[in-house]
């Protein structure tokens, strides 16, 4: 069953891609003169990928366009990974310190049914904020370097954790906390050794979320300042129309997401075999 799901959903992309590729030969308008508007896949093989060569600053023996040298696929592949690491290290860094302060905030308010009621509204609020909107915001509060890219990274990311956190505690079986009670435990004996691996499972749902949130909100910090990174290439390319170099970061993008959301599936899935659903899984038919 599943290898046929697998099949099935390996066609459907090629069925994807063979509709781009139709419509690149069908549709045959330019930005700008030589800029196809859909570029179809030999473009972006070929034409593409060379140019990627001329956001490689230098190094490791291979030179950079900007110092006269002609470009290479070489330079075109250092310059991926140099800008895919920059980007990456920005998602999970801000990953981490948003799981961290919004798991922990939220566990904070879950200490108390009354606290949990309190921050109903304002939790709503928080959620409802336009996240790219913020982004002007967080360049003028932390700045366009490092610390300003992790920061609004950490915040978007940092809600999804908060707001799971909250919800996944207020869902906790009643039973599980009067039998703790009544065996004698203290309410950090409660957290640690009840509540925490009761809202493991739920909480799945809200990394795999933050994942989705988390490569959204690096792309909106590197589109604001950045000198580096996947954001930085398709600002330069929409600066000259370069459409194809915009459709390899949006496929680059894609990958890296599916990637880190499968990783982080399997890994959750191999830790959360002790439940039933996990375990079994759902099938509606």
């Amino acid at each position: 069953m599943m290898r046929r799901e697998r099949w099935l959903s390996l066609g459907v992309l090629l069925l994807m891609a063979a509709l781009w590729q139709g419509l690149s030969m069908l549709f045959r308008a330019e930005a700008v003169p030589g800029e196809p508007m859909v570029p179809g896949w030999q473009v972006l093989a070929t034409r593409t990928l060379l140019s990627m060569a001329d956001y490689w600053p230098g190094g490791f023996g291979v030179p950079g366009v900007v110092s006269g040298a002609a470009r290479s696929y070489a330079a075109a592949g250092l310059a991926i990974v140099g800008n895919s690491l920059d980007t990456i290290v920005r998602l999970y860094t801000g990953l981490l310190l948003g799981g961290m302060l919004g798991s922990g905030l939220g566990l904070l308010v879950s200490w108390s049914r009354w606290t949990r009621r309190m921050v109903q509204g304002p939790l709503q609020f928080l959620r409802m904020l336009p996240l790219l909107a913020m982004v002007p915001l967080f360049q003028l509060w932390f700045g366009i370097d490092f610390i300003g890219k992790i920061m609004f990274v950490a915040y978007g990311v940092g809600v999804i954790f908060f707001a799971g956190v909250v919800n996944a505690v207020g869902n906790v079986p009643q039973i599980y906390i009067d039998n703790g009670l009544t065996l004698g435990a203290s309410r950090l004996r409660l957290y640690r050794s009840v509540i925490l691996p009761a809202i493991f499972p739920e909480l799945r749902a809200s990394v795999l979320l933050s994942l989705g949130t988390g490569w959204a909100a690096v792309l909106g910090a590197e589109y604001l300042g950045a000198q580096s990174g996947l954001g930085y290439i398709i600002v330069y390319s929409e600066q000259f129309g370069y459409l194809d170099r915009m459709m390899l970061m949006a496929l680059l993008f894609i990958l890296y997401a599916s990637l880190s959301y499968a990783a982080f599936d399997a890994l959750a899935r191999r830790l959360l075999a002790w439940t039933p659903q996990t375990a079994r899984g759902i099938v509606i038919e």
